[in-house]
C-alpha cells in the first residue's frame, strides 16, 4: 500500500522545511512548493482535471504568496474540476481575519492561524486520514512544475507576419498553456513576441481545446 501524499505550498523556507519534517514523521510523501502551482504533479494543460488520478491527498497552502494567494490557487482548482476531497485542504494565514470568509467557503477548506497549535492541525490530519483510500493509486509526479500566470502575450503563426493576441494562463520550463482568439491548429510554429518568465520565444502547439466563447486554450512546447 503506498504512503499518504501531501502537498504544501509556502515561500517562508523555515515553515516548509518545518512542516516537511513534520509531517514526514507521519510517514506522509511529502511534496514542496514555494509558490502556487495549480496542479502539483501533471504537466499536461491546467484549463481542466481531466486525469483519472488524483495528485495528492492533503493539500496545504499559506495565504500570502507571490502572484497569487492560497485562497485563489485553490479557486482555480476548484474552477478546473480538482479531484481531491476539499475538506483535505487547509489554508495558513497570519492574518486570518483579512482572508474573505465567501472565497474560503467556495473552497470548502480549513483555515489555520499561523503560528498555529500543531494539536490543531494533528487533529485535522487524523480526520482528513478517515476519507482517504490508500489502496487507490495517485497521480506520478510530473518532470517540472507548472506556475499560474495571467499574462497578455502577441504572437505570430507559421512565420506570418499578422500579429495575434493571448493571454498565458500556466507556464513550465518547457511549455505553456494559453487563451486566445487567434486560429491555432497542432503542429503550428508559434512565435512569442513578449519576454516571458521561461524565456519561451519559439514553440509549437501541442494540442488545441476550443471554448464556448468563441477562442480556445493552446498548448505550447519550446522548440
Amino acid at each position: 500500500m503506498r504512503k499518504l501524499r501531501v502537498t504544501i505550498f509556502d515561500d517562508d523556507n523555515n515553515n516548509l522545511e518545518l512542516l516537511q519534517l513534520l509531517l514526514s514523521r507521519r510517514d506522509y510523501e511529502v511534496l514542496t512548493f514555494n509558490g502556487p502551482v495549480v496542479c502539483p504533479v501533471y504537466q499536461g494543460q491546467s484549463d481542466a482535471c481531466s486525469n483519472g488520478k488524483t495528485c495528492a491527498d492533503i493539500i496545504i497552502t499559506d495565504y500570502q504568496m507571490p502572484k497569487m494567494t492560497g485562497i485563489e490557487m485553490l479557486l482555480q482548482q476548484v474552477q478546473n474540476g480538482c479531484k481531491i476531497d476539499r475538506r483535505n485542504k487547509a489554508v495558513m494565514s497570519a492574518d486570518p481575519d483579512s482572508i474573505k470568509r465567501e472565497m474560503l467557503e467556495e473552497t470548502g477548506c480549513t483555515l489555520f492561524s499561523k503560528p498555529f497549535p500543531f494539536d490543531e492541525l494533528f487533529a485535522w490530519l487524523d480526520e482528513c486520514e478517515k476519507r482517504i483510500d490508500l489502496s487507490k493509486p495517485l497521480g506520478i509526479r510530473r518532470k517540472e512544475e507548472r506556475y499560474p500566470a495571467n499574462i497578455d502575450v502577441l504572437y505570430t503563426a507559421n512565420s506570418a507576419e499578422k500579429i495575434h493576441k493571448g493571454t498565458v494562463v500556466n507556464f513550465g520550463a518547457s511549455g505553456l498553456c494559453f487563451k486566445t482568439n487567434g486560429p491555432v491548429i497542432e503542429e503550428q510554429s508559434i512565435v512569442i513576441k513578449n519576454e516571458l518568465p521561461n524565456g519561451f520565444k519559439n514553440a509549437s502547439v501541442c494540442w488545441v481545446k476550443p471554448l464556448e466563447d468563441g477562442s480556445c486554450l493552446t498548448g505550447l512546447k519550446a522548440q
